[in-house]
C-alpha cells in the first residue's frame, strides 16, 4: 500500500504526456490529474480497512473454533468414561471373585478364631461392596445405565441436564412438555447435550429465581424455548443481531462486566446449528427476561 501511494504521488507530479498525433489536440481539465490519484487513495484506504477487519474477524473465529474443539474433546473424554468404567468392571470381575472365594474358605477354616474373625468379616463385606459397585458400572443389559443412552428424545436430554443443575442450584426449574406430542428418538449427541446445557446454564446464571423450558412438537417441527426471569439480553446486541458471534461486548459498562464476551453463546449456537437447529435470541414480553428459541425440522432431527 505504501509503495502504491508513493508511486502514484511521484507520477502525479513527474510524468510525461502520452504520445499522440499532432493533429489530435486532446486535453483534460487540470483537476483530473489530482482527482484520479485521490480516488485511488480513498479506494485503497477502504480496501485496507476491510481487509484488516475481515482478517481480525477470521482470527477471532478461528480462536473461538479452537476453544470449541477443546471443549468438545473434554466432553468426549467425559462421555468415554462410561465405557472405560465398564471395561474396568469386566477386567476386575474375575480377581474380585477369586478374593471372595478365598475369604469364604478362610472363614470356614478360621471362623472360630476370634482374633481374625472380625478381619475376615470386614474383608468379606468390603469385597461384596466392591462387587456391587462393579455391577453398577457394567454395561449389562439387565442393569440400568443412565449415563450412556443409545437413543433419547429431546425431553430426556432436557430433563437430564436440568437434573444436574438442580443438584447445585436453588433456583426453580420448570420443564413443560404438555405440547411435546411427537417424541423423536435420536442418537445421543455430545454436541447437542453441550449446546443445550450451555443455554440452560446461562438462563440459570442470569435468572433471578425461575427458569422455564417449554418443549413443543408436531408432525413438522420440534421446538425448545428456554426462558428466564433475569434482566434479558442487552438491547444494543439484540438490535444489531450480534448475539451468537464470538468476542462481542455490550455498549453499556454494566453489560461488559456481566455478560462477558459471548464465547459460550457462540459455541452453543455453533454446535446446535451444526446439528441442523435454528437459533433465535430475543427478550421475553412475558417475563422481561432472556428467551432462546431452538427449532428443528423433524426430518433434520432424525439425522442428528
Amino acid at each position: 500500500v505504501t509503495f502504491t501511494v508513493l508511486v502514484l504521488t511521484i507520477l502525479t507530479f513527474f510524468h510525461q504526456e502520452l504520445p499522440q498525433p499532432k493533429t489530435l489536440n486532446f486535453r483534460v481539465p487540470e483537476y483530473y490529474l489530482y482527482s484520479i490519484p485521490v480516488s485511488i487513495f480513498i479506494g485503497l484506504v477502504f480496501l485496507v480497512y476491510f481487509g484488516v477487519k475481515f482478517g481480525i474477524e477470521n482470527r477471532i473465529r478461528k480462536q473461538a473454533y479452537e476453544q470449541m474443539q477443546e471443549i468438545m474433546a473434554k466432553e468426549n473424554e467425559l462421555l468415554s468414561l462410561g465405557g472405560q468404567a465398564a471395561a474396568a468392571a469386566h477386567s476386575l470381575g474375575t480377581p474380585l471373585s477369586t478374593i471372595l472365594l478365598t475369604v469364604k474358605e478362610l472363614q470356614k477354616e478360621f471362623g472360630n478364631n476370634e482374633k481374625i474373625k472380625k478381619d475376615l468379616d470386614l474383608l468379606l463385606s468390603q469385597s461384596n461392596r466392591c462387587s456391587e459397585i462393579l455391577k453398577r458400572l457394567s454395561l449389562s443389559p439387565h442393569i440400568e445405565d443412565e449415563f450412556i443412552d443409545s437413543n433419547v428424545s429431546l425431553d430426556e436430554y432436557v430433563k437430564e441436564i436440568v437434573r444436574s443443575f438442580e443438584e447445585i442450584s436453588k433456583k426453580k426449574f420448570i420443564v413443560n412438555v404438555d405440547e411435546f406430542k411427537n417424541k423423536i428418538k435420536t442418537y445421543k449427541s455430545t454436541e447437542v447435550v453441550y449446546g443445550l446445557r450451555n443455554f440452560i446454564g446461562n438462563a440459570s446464571k442470569f435468572s433471578n429465581n425461575k427458569i422455564e423450558i417449554f418443549l413443543t412438537s408436531d408432525n413438522r417441527e420440534t421446538e425448545i424455548i428456554i426462558r428466564d426471569d433475569g434482566p434479558g439480553f442487552p438491547k444494543d446486541l439484540i438490535d444489531k443481531h450480534k448475539l451468537g458471534e464470538p468476542y462481542i461486548r455490550s455498549a453499556s459498562s454494566a453489560g461488559i462486566a456481566k455478560y462477558g464476551l459471548g464465547l459460550g453463546t457462540f459455541i452453543g449456537k455453533t454446535l446446535l446449528e451444526k446439528n441442523y437447529a435454528n437459533i433465535t435470541f430475543r427478550n421475553s414480553n412475558k417475563e422481561k427476561g432472556a428467551e432462546v428459541l431452538i427449532k428443528w425440522r423433524n426430518k433434520d432431527l432424525l439425522n442428528v
